[in-house]
């Protein structure tokens, strides 16, 4: 029996193919964001971190093609003059939100419309029960509607974790939104499930948390904070340091109802073992579906725990215009260790 991922995903090879027509969505409104009291109150009085104010917070609202009303934060910043003529949208991974981009914003912002959205089940964005609504595939299909929304026909699209998952998928699925993708230490989903799959590698043991965090039970919860609790490197950086680390936790972390909504995305995923979607020999339709046309710059820490070094293997076969730079030191937090992020996003946009 299928998945409701292959399901999507036989949709939206449907739609690459053209047997298909394209999923719209409804015509979107993009509102003043107002934070909760409570947080509000937190942040004036000066015990969690405040963010750069220059940039602007906003809550995009739009139906989805099921029917079902979307809404996402967004954090944005584009020059004064209006004279921004291209988007470059910003994708977090878990368990971080919007502003893990703001260094990224306030450089792009002063040239272009830079925009990161806090993704679905996170923080302020729409945190929905239904784990149908965090498949990959339609979360892709979201993103060409925020895209959309903000009054553009493509943007460069830059992802890290869960953030990099939906940027692969977008490229793959809607590619006449992406003008370039930048991905920071996330797998390929192909080249990611059969490395799960290899029973020689060690992707299946880096991958026991996803296990834990999809599990219903008390002692599951506490397998996962366990795990979790064991790395720790996503603090031991400049970013983080002192009381902004307590705006991540308040509004974030604490709120253990976001938890349940966070790791969604880790249940929208198919058992592997089980799918047809990830066969040793790829049929035309699945390699075409699996293939990212769009120039791609793909960032990677090789001390990432998480993530083998296998899932980089032949990944110049699904993305033709590749360009992959490795670091030794860098860890799966490579988007807050590299001090010249900024830089490198640049420099492979202009070229």
């Amino acid at each position: 029996m299928k998945t409701k991922t292959a399901l999507w995903t036989a949709i939206m090879i449907g739609i690459q193919l053209g047997t298909l027509s394209p999923l719209q969505a409804s015509e979107c409104e993009i509102k003043p964001f107002n934070a909760p009291k409570a947080h509000q109150n937190r942040l004036n009085s000066g015990i969690v971190g405040r963010w750069d104010q220059t940039m602007e917070e906003t809550m995009i609202y739009f139906t989805d093609e099921q029917g079902a009303e979307q809404a996402f934060y967004s954090v944005q910043k584009q020059p004064a003059d209006g004279s921004a003529e291209s988007l470059i949208l910003f994708l977090h991974g878990f368990p971080e939100f919007a502003m893990a981009w703001e260094k990224e914003l306030l450089k792009f912002g002063e040239t272009q419309h830079a925009v990161a959205i806090d993704i679905k089940g996170h923080h302020y964005s729409a945190r929905p029960s239904d784990v149908a609504e965090y498949d990959f595939v339609r979360a892709a299909a979201e993103i060409r509607s925020i895209i959309e929304c903000l009054g553009y026909e493509k943007a460069t699209i830059v992802g890290h974790d869960f953030g990099g998952a939906i940027a692969w998928l977008t490229g793959m699925t809607q590619p006449e939104v992406v003008d370039k993708l930048i991905i920071l230490n996330a797998p390929h989903p192909y080249l990611f499930g059969r490395a799960l799959l290899d029973p020689e590698g060690d992707q299946a043991e880096r991958s026991v948390y996803i296990g834990y965090a999809t599990g219903d039970t008390i002692s599951s919860y506490i397998q996962f904070f366990m795990f979790l609790a064991k790395d720790m490197s996503i603090l031991r950086n400049p970013f983080y340091k002192g009381i902004r680390f307590f705006r991540l936790l308040s509004e974030n972390w604490l709120p253990l109802s976001r938890w349940k909504t966070m790791t969604n995305y880790y249940r929208s995923i198919p058992d592997i073992s089980e799918s047809d979607l990830y066969p040793e020999v790829l049929s035309d339709e699945l390699r075409q579906f699996y293939t990212v046309e769009a120039p791609t710059l793909l960032l990677w820490g090789l001390a990432d725990p998480y993530f083998s070094h296998d899932v980089l293997n032949g990944l110049d076969e699904f993305v033709p215009q590749l360009e992959l730079q490795t670091f030794e030191q860098a860890t799966h937090w490579i988007n807050h260790e590299l001090d010249d992020l900024g830089d490198r996003i640049e420099q492979f946009i202009e070229e």
